[in-house]
């Protein structure tokens, strides 16, 4: 299975236009005190997460669509063979997206493209669906449920993030917060860690923070889960006995996880950052800086491959 990498702000893997749906709307000024008991949750939920990216906003009335620019300021480079951080480094991500209200739903409809190497794939409108402010009002802050439609259908994600949008005036505002109480036992790196068990292959550490059911895999490899809560896991496979916890969580940020059988705990890591501090600019870190698609670098370490041979120790697995 191929692990879906999500940036920091979930707008930012859709390349957008203007389409869908139509309905007449009214932006206001002022900034909305939210929708009643969800605008509050909405609005509390948005104070405890952490900001991500930040940037304004240009409002189209007469057609009903905005565009959202979002601004990184300063980033790392690679000249010449040397790192260096330039302060100076300016790059802004534009979305267009078509908006409309469905009572105190706001919808933001952007029309998909497929990769053109991607084969029987047709073009689309996609609308995101926010709630937490006021009909008719762009202004307020808003959370990013994880449901769209697609052509008049709705289909909804369930991952370990919730994305909070907060619009005032020319001004947006983005935050990300873990998921309290998420099922860090049914996702895509469970699957995988299952699958890699009973069959090999790989496992993508940064993937815990997206869901995936695991029956199959569970089946597949042989799996006995004897105990089970969100976070933690007692299971047997091929006569042995494995304990597998998520030690540490953050979206976009790091994580620490833990697999243990007998006298022998193998340990995954993983720190991320999109926009590298100048700090983590240099040539101790060079392994780790990745070109993004701005030229930016951006930063990532996690001990996979370490990761996998330290089970396939445990096993008994030839190790290539």
């Amino acid at each position: 299975m191929i692990a879906k990498k999500m940036p920091a702000f979930a707008f930012a893997a859709m390349l957008a236009g203007c389409g869908g749906f139509t309905e007449d709307t009214n932006t206001a000024n002022r900034e909305s005190a939210g929708n009643g008991e969800l605008g509050a949750l909405v609005a509390k939920k948005y104070a405890e997460a952490r900001t991500t990216q930040t940037g304004f906003v240009a409002v189209d009335e007469k057609s009903d669509s905005l565009t959202l620019v979002l601004e990184t300021f300063g980033g790392c480079f690679k000249n010449d063979n040397t790192l260096s951080y330039n302060f100076d480094y300016y790059y802004a991500d534009s979305h267009t997206f078509a908006y409309s209200f469905r009572g105190d739903t706001l919808l933001l409809t952007y029309r998909y493209i497929p990769d053109p190497y991607e084969v029987d794939q047709e073009e689309y409108d996609e609308s995101l669906v926010l709630v937490g402010g006021l009909s008719g009002e762009l202004d307020g802050v808003w959370f990013l449920t994880q449901c769209r439609y697609r052509e008049d259908r709705m289909y909804c994600d369930n991952d370990g993030y919730d994305t909070y949008l907060k619009l005032d005036g020319n001004k947006v505002e983005v935050r990300v917060a873990d998921r309290e109480g998420y099922d860090y036992m049914q996702t895509v790196f469970v699957n995988q860690l299952f699958d890699f068990l009973g069959n090999g292959g790989s496992v993508q550490l940064e993937t815990p923070y997206y869901y995936s059911s695991t029956e199959f895999g569970q089946e597949r490899s042989g799996i006995v889960i004897l105990e089970k809560t969100n976070t933690t896991m007692k299971f047997t496979h091929a006569d042995l006995t494995f304990d597998l916890s998520i030690d540490y969580a953050r979206y976009g940020d790091s994580l620490h996880v833990t697999l243990k059988s007998g006298d022998v705990s193998c340990v995954g890591t993983v720190r991320e950052m999109d926009d590298v501090l100048p700090e983590v600019c240099s040539v101790d870190n060079e392994a780790y800086l990745w070109k993004s698609d701005s030229g930016a670098y951006t930063y990532e370490r996690k001990n996979s491959r370490e990761f996998e041979t330290c089970i396939d120790g445990i096993l008994g697995r030839n190790q290539e």
